[in-house]
């Protein structure tokens, strides 16, 4: 159903048209409101609204002097035609009759006249025609400077004034780690991630951390695990140096989940053994072997640590919902929303911080301020209310879920992370996300599309969707690359199919717009095509070919041996000039111990454990002009000459085999 009640209102000054002012369709009055109640003998105008400048897009301009008025008739309303500066073809015209795509009777297009909660809307409306007009416009920016300086303080107390009785805390983000996941990053021996031990480091954590989640199967040990979980390996005060501080910090204790804080981490070095235990609603990863370093949480006093981006966000949109009673124009608001949620999402919605985050962000500003203008004057502005003359309406159809989509990276944070690939639907959540969602949306899509046939624009969206969706799918095919459906770019898919002045429409608007920005805010403007490489980052890429271990049992009891294979290298020769890779890169518990071109490595100090019964996990890989390839399954082994491998195979140093289950 449409709103299209017409005006009950009588009469009205009206205009002169002046030629600068935008021409409208016959038929249509120049003035932005239909007859409204007589004004006052004297009418005072303001040349501009006084703000910030009004985004033009050839709809009739807002007229500031109608707002100048102590009380709106409940009947005043947009008097454009929502479709009026759009120009097809004539060709999809004859087409849209042929294939009977026409309704008989095209009717026009919907306009919404009257507010929502018309005395409410018409009594927040008048608050500023009680102020004298000279005043209104130090009103206006002494409005905005509040704002600005407003959210200054609290970006300054709740992000940069951390400190600590032992100093300043380093910020870090919800995946941040002590130790390379990548294990060649370290080093031989992890030389490049130390120290070791007998050092601290004081890290304030974000808010929320258990949202972000790993998306890819990690080997840890013996097995691939981790997947859908905060990496978090250890427990009982213990954690391994590649676990994840923030969450490794809230699982013990130190830092709250949604309130984020300050606590010491103490380098500990070695230990043998990672339990894995729940606590504060994390489970966390056990591991039976000897890592070289490791790290423990201490409280100690703080100022300031606490994460308030939950108590920010009643504030911006109290102050936002706020701006239209100063009556901006459509433009001045719609620049206003857009820079507030910007900034609310760098700062407060899961921020990452740190010097290179604030200047990437800056850069996104201007990106996101691209895209929205030309979303404005495309899509927006022809149907986007006055949000002067329809606060209550804004609010709920603009503001409310323009902010909830800001928070679209907590509520389904597999979907925000990674976009539609495949990886995202390993998770159940996305998977139900999506049972329950894209029904919605082509529903949605379907009534609107309906909507578009109702009023004769049915042709014109066919055929522009048609050879968008064309171009999407066929030229990634052409060039070799898969699909990444952002889901800011479905924000900006979708946006077109809201240009009809319905409030459906426009609740659908605001969540679209609110995904735009949120979308491009946090991870900026990426591409929509992907390498096949970057679908599957961080998966394990089984067409890369890699050694196989051939270790002696008898060998690695003697003299802790440890040999693989590849084609017909020989062990005792280094690797032969002319091939595609040049050596060999050998990692224990995921630590590199060797980096060579014999496919071989003598373990100094593996025969002097006390613990002969110990676990190690040994993986290899390729190398080519010091980059490393990918790593093979691991092998578990022992000092007691013990070989396992992935299939089960258990060979023992007396030269006898069994079965990992007979173990």
């Amino acid at each position: 159903m449409t709103d299209q009640t017409p005006s009950q209102s009588t009469s009205a000054t009206v205009s002169a048209i002046t030629p600068t002012e935008t021409c409208v369709p016959k038929g249509h009055s120049s003035e932005p409101h239909p007859p409204a109640v007589a004004a006052p003998a004297v009418v005072e105008q303001e040349s501009t609204d006084g703000l910030l400048p009004t985004w033009t897009t050839g709809e009739p301009p807002d007229d500031q002097a109608s707002h100048d008025r102590r009380v709106h008739p409940a009947g005043d309303g947009e008097d454009f035609d929502a479709s009026a500066n759009i120009h097809y073809p004539a060709i999809l015209n004859r087409w849209e009759r042929r294939l009977r795509l026409q309704p008989p009777t095209v009717r026009p297009p919907p306009q919404i006249r009257v507010p929502l909660l018309p005395r409410v809307s018409n009594s927040m409306t008048s608050l500023l025609g009680r102020v004298p007009p000279r005043r209104r416009f130090l009103l206006r920016y002494a409005y905005v400077v509040l704002w600005v300086i407003l959210g200054a303080v609290l970006v300054l107390f709740n992000i940069y004034k951390a400190n600590t009785a032992e100093g300043g805390p380093s910020y870090l983000g919800c995946t941040d780690q002590l130790w390379s996941w990548a294990p060649e990053q370290c080093g031989l021996n992890g030389i490049y991630c130390t120290p070791f031990n007998n050092a601290t480091t004081i890290v304030r954590c974000p808010t929320e951390c258990l949202a972000t989640r790993n998306q890819n199967t990690r080997w840890l040990g013996f097995t691939q695990q981790g997947l859908l979980a905060s990496w978090v390996v250890g427990g009982d005060g213990i954690y391994r140096a590649d676990s994840w501080v923030c969450p490794a910090a809230v699982h013990a204790g130190v830092v709250s989940q949604h309130w984020g804080g300050c606590a010491a981490v103490d380098y500990v070095g070695a230990a043998d053994f990672f339990p894995s235990t729940s606590a504060n609603g994390v489970t966390s990863l056990g591991f039976d072997s000897r890592f070289p370093k490791a790290f423990k949480f201490r409280s100690l006093p703080s100022w300031h640590c606490t994460d308030f981006s939950w108590a920010v966000t009643p504030v911006g949109i109290i102050t936002i919902s706020l701006f239209p009673l100063l009556w901006p124009s459509k433009g001045g608001f719609f620049f206003a929303l857009i820079s507030t949620g910007f900034w609310y999402v760098v700062f407060f919605a899961i921020p990452v911080h740190g010097d290179t985050w604030t200047s990437q962000a800056f850069a996104n500003y201007f990106i996101t301020l691209a895209f929205s203008y030309y979303l404005y004057k495309l899509f927006i502005a022809p149907v986007m209310l006055n949000p002067a003359r329809f606060p209550v309406d804004t609010f709920i159809l603009t503001i409310a879920p323009f902010w909830f989509a800001l928070h679209t990276e907590i509520m389904s944070a597999p979907v925000s992370n990674f976009g539609l690939t495949s990886r995202a639907f390993r998770d159940p959540t996305t998977l139900l996300i999506f049972c329950i969602g894209v029904p919605i949306v082509l529903l949605v899509c379907a009534v609107q599309l309906w909507m578009f046939r109702r009023h004769g624009m049915l042709v014109k969206y066919l055929a522009c969707y048609g050879v968008g969706f064309l171009v999407y799918f066929l030229l990634p095919m052409a060039l070799g690359l898969s699909l990444h459906l952002h889901h800011y770019t479905v924000g900006i898919v979708l946006l077109p199919l809201t240009r009809l002045q319905m409030r459906t429409s426009l609740l659908a608007q605001g969540f679209l717009i609110g995904l735009v920005v949120q979308g491009i805010s946090r991870w900026g403007a990426a591409s929509p095509f992907d390498t096949s490489f970057q679908n599957n980052f961080g998966d394990e890429n089984l067409s890369i070919p890699r050694p196989n271990f051939a270790v002696d049992p008898a060998s690695l009891a003697a003299n802790g041996t440890i040999r693989w294979e590849y084609g017909a290298i020989n062990p005792a020769e280094p690797v032969p000039s002319g091939l595609a890779f040049d050596g060999f890169s050998l990692i224990i518990n995921d630590v590199e111990v060797y980096r060579g071109a014999y496919a071989n490595y003598s373990w100094p100090g593996f025969l002097s454990e006390t613990a002969k019964d110990r676990n190690y996990y040994a993986r290899v890989s390729l190398t080519a002009q010091g980059s490393v390839l990918e790593y093979s399954f691991p092998v578990m082994l022992t000092a007691g000459g013990t070989v396992t491998y992935q299939n089960g195979t258990v060979a023992y140093a007396n030269g006898t085999l069994g079965t990992l289950n007979a173990r």
